[in-house]
């Protein structure tokens, strides 16, 4: 049989290009797949990490400056009064409880236990804005301050069961903390309420449990800048036992950050932590006021550090309160004017309060 050598070899040659060229092809649509692929995970990769990041609000600042000696001092609304730590001062603008006893129309909505019972007027105004609320929506007058400070012969307790003349030798003062004879803290700071009930028409003094109708104050109570101190689902990290009846004071917008993450005092400090002026905890109360809150770092290399906070229109700061627990960080929350645009050179959303695990 005769053999086209010509013919052969063009065929072979045909069929070599072919393959070829389908083999330059499949290399071609791999290395595309590849790169989209990697385009697609660089793409995923920017956008979670985009989406971690917390965004920025920077509103026209003005400068506060601020001791550092107030970094190392506890006091303020957050300040921490335990076993382990005392509250640095004994308050600075107390009051009797008697004015607050009373509603703004002049009715009588609370008792007290002693007329020389006392605390700071912030407190005091939140308190009697609670209680007459409360009594406007249930229509009782039953509760009855038990105890917060006691101010007698110009000096201060803890309890008016701890005066002098009064107490046993089981009241404990300790070298950091002061406890009262009921095994409260806080109290020195006027910044505490013990609560309990009068029932005048049976002559009775029922125990303050948060049951019942009283569940409103419990339910409520952050919405005026109270905590219930000490719960038992928190005695692992306060280290006393569950005490119904104890309300601290740490204002509105630190309450309100502690309720929605369910926070103790002792966890709040860590939680804010993470949270600067550039980068703040935007706070949205029920008035629908805006606030931030944030940290600050004491300046150690200078004796002073500046403190920021968002200006009003005419260049003046915001109301904010700054307050430390001797750890070389304040703890800022500051309002925001309403109606105030983030500059134009920053991000204009914000962080919402998170729920912790």
């Amino acid at each position: 049989m005769k053999i086209d050598i010509r013919w052969t070899n063009s065929l072979c040659r045909k069929a070599g290009l072919s393959l070829a060229a389908l083999l330059l092809f499949v290399i071609a649509l791999s290395t595309a797949v590849s790169k989209s692929r990697a385009s697609d995970e660089n793409d995923s990769s920017s956008a979670a990490e985009s989406s971690s990041q917390a965004p920025v609000i920077k509103y026209d600042t003005r400068y506060e400056q601020m001791n550092n000696s107030a970094f190392e001092e506890n006091s303020g609304l957050l300040a921490l009064d335990s076993k382990d730590s005392r509250y640095a001062s004994e308050g600075t603008d107390f009051d009797s409880i008697y004015p607050y006893l009373f509603n703004d129309k002049g009715d009588q909505i609370m008792t007290t236990s002693s007329t020389s019972v006392c605390g700071e007027k912030e407190m005091l105004t939140q308190l009697n804005k609670m209680v007459s609320d409360f009594s406007a929506q249930t229509g009782l007058k039953t509760i009855m301050v038990r105890n917060a400070s006691f101010k007698t012969n110009d000096k201060l307790y803890p309890s008016q069961f701890d005066v002098e003349d009064k107490k046993d030798e089981k009241t404990a003062v300790t070298d950091k903390g002061t406890v009262s004879s009921d095994g409260c803290y806080e109290h020195l700071s006027g910044l505490a309420v013990d609560l309990q009930l009068y029932e005048a028409d049976k002559g009775a003094y029922p125990q303050f449990t948060g049951e019942g109708q009283y569940s409103w104050i419990v339910e409520n109570c952050y919405k005026y800048g109270f905590v219930q101190r000490y719960t038992a689902a928190k005695q692992q990290v306060t280290g006393v036992e569950a005490k119904a009846d104890h309300f601290r004071y740490v204002g509105r917008v630190f309450a309100k950050i502690m309720h929605d993450n369910d926070l103790a005092l002792e966890e709040i400090y860590a939680f804010l932590q993470k949270y600067s002026y550039e980068q703040p905890l935007s706070v949205i109360l029920d008035d629908g006021s805006e606030h931030i809150a944030y940290c600050v770092k004491a300046d150690k290399e200078k004796s002073g550090t500046t403190i920021p906070v968002p200006s009003q229109p005419d260049g003046s700061s915001t109301e904010y309160c700054a307050t430390g627990v001797g750890d070389g960080i304040l703890y800022v929350c500051a309002g925001v004017p309403s109606g105030t645009q983030p500059r134009q050179d920053q991000q204009t959303t914000q962080t919402q309060p998170e729920k912790t695990e």
